[in-house]
């Protein structure tokens, strides 16, 4: 019995389906085995009576390799830009106060005091030096700016863009950038004024046409605006799955449950191991290379006969649980203008809502004329009726929102998004160590480098030419 496949890609989330993408651009086929009736993983758009509801990134930015992915697949024409200055508020004492992201902003604003905004300011003329383990994020804000800074400011950001816990996430883990600033600057600043003097270059003449930007990026002092483009897609964020899925689609299979995988001896001998896959249907594929581009757990299940050391190490990986509800409503049905990105909650309010994202405001065609549309993230509830109501009757309290909602989406998944505390970028490592002992299998995850869009896609495309320089090694 020889190989049936080449290459076999586990997993139709954004990573295995970029992966499978740029495999078939290199001429390498390969088969997609999805367990679910749709690719696409934690994006996706339900639409439905008008209203576009997105059940995981709201507005995510759009880093060049999301760019180039873009145009190959013809949908520049669908994207439409997010406003970076759109207003950006944090709850405090049951009030919306703007997000500050620029000095001017931090002036102005109440969440923190005189004390705390000084120690932001002055930052750049001071020097300091991280510990030689690794901080924890809330031991290392509070270390450089204090605790009112973690409280008012860190915990709800990294609460809506990470769902994570700042005393739990790892500096080394999470920011490695911030770290290495700061051992070889002294400063935060001064480290990232370095290291973008350092990457300027020349814009190509067709640049801005290629990855359009924010012209504000060439001269800003916003945070905000030196980071990729924030957009969309007119029919929503699942355009991308969808079209990548399209393309794809002769190499995708759905409702493939995987039931075992384990090493295959080939006709060759020891030169030839590849991989057995046993579907739930009865069915089984022997393919030369594997890629697993599923979350660590999944992984960790799969490989737990075949390589336990490795799937200890992706059981270990934490996930924080989610929920979605996204809620629609009469425009009448609000007093809030809803003027801006959303609101951030900090921790101290007590509350069960993460985050709220005014969608109808961030973009068009996400409602219907004359109604509104938010969504709003949870600490997980014990049922998705239970997480909607509090959610409703939080954002109604801050909004000032009458009724019930006209339409509504709820989700929930309790291990959602993996969360990279103090010690993941060890365990990462140590997982790369032997996956190079291993060199026809593959980890392709937003576990692994980093949980963005762009993130996602650039480790597919990776692992792709990985695979790619794998195989023509082989032949030579």
């Amino acid at each position: 019995m020889g190989y049936t496949e080449k290459v076999a890609v586990v997993g139709a989330g954004i990573s295995g389906l970029a992966c499978a993408y740029r495999l078939r651009q290199l001429g390498i086929h390969c088969v997609v085995l999805e367990a679910k009736e749709r690719a696409g993983g934690l994006i996706a758009t339900i639409r439905r009576n008008g209203f576009l509801f997105e059940i995981g990134p709201q507005c995510p930015r759009f880093a060049d390799s999301v760019w180039r992915l873009v145009r190959e697949l013809n949908l520049e024409g669908e994207f439409v830009a997010g406003d970076a200055k759109a207003k950006r508020y944090i709850l405090r004492h049951g009030r919306l106060h703007r997000a500050p992201f620029s000095p001017g902003g931090l002036i102005a604003t109440r969440l923190v005091g005189f004390t705390s905004k000084f120690r932001i300011l002055t930052e750049v003329f001071g020097s300091s030096q991280p510990p030689s383990y690794e901080e924890s994020l809330a031991d290392f804000v509070q270390r450089k700016f204090g605790g009112e800074i973690l409280d008012n400011l860190v915990d709800p950001i990294i609460s809506t863009v990470f769902f994570g816990d700042a005393y739990k996430m790892g500096m080394e883990s999470a920011f490695p950038a911030l770290v290495k600033w700061e051992r070889n600057h002294g400063s935060l600043v001064r480290g990232a004024i370095r290291e973008r003097q350092s990457k300027r270059k020349p814009m190509m003449p067709d640049d801005s046409s290629i990855y359009p930007r924010p012209a504000a990026i060439r001269n800003s002092f916003r945070v905000t605006d030196s980071l990729p483009s924030l957009g969309s897609f007119r029919s929503g964020m699942g355009a991308l799955p969808e079209k990548l899925a399209e393309e794809l689609r002769e190499e995708i299979r759905y409702k493939a449950t995987i039931a075992s995988i384990a090493p295959f001896q080939g006709e060759k001998g020891a030169s030839d191991t590849g991989w057995q896959i046993a579907l739930a249907s009865g069915e089984k594929i022997v393919t030369e290379n594997l890629v697993l581009a599923v979350p660590g757990y999944v992984g960790a299940e799969l490989l737990a006969n075949s390589l336990p050391q490795l799937a200890s190490h992706l059981k270990a990986i934490e996930y924080a649980p989610m929920c979605a509800v996204s809620a629609a409503y009469e425009r009448g049905q609000v007093a809030h203008t809803l003027d801006g990105f959303g609101f951030m909650v900090p921790r101290r309010e007590g509350l069960q809502t993460i985050c709220t994202f005014w969608n109808s405001s961030l973009f068009p065609l996400r409602a219907p004329e004359g109604k509104v549309l938010t969504t709003s993230f949870a600490r997980m509830g014990t049922s998705e009726e239970e997480c909607a109501r509090a959610v409703e009757a939080e954002n109604a309290k801050t909004l000032g929102i009458t009724g019930e909602p006209v339409d509504r989406v709820v989700w929930k998944d309790p291990r959602a998004l993996p969360q990279y505390n103090v010690g993941h970028a060890q365990r990462i490592a140590e997982i790369h160590g032997i996956l190079r002992t291993i060199p026809n299998l593959r980890l392709a995850g937003n576990f692994l480098t980093g949980r963005s869009l762009s993130d996602c896609v650039e480790t597919g495309f990776r692992v792709a030419q990985d695979v790619h320089s794998h195989l023509q090694s082989k032949n030579i």
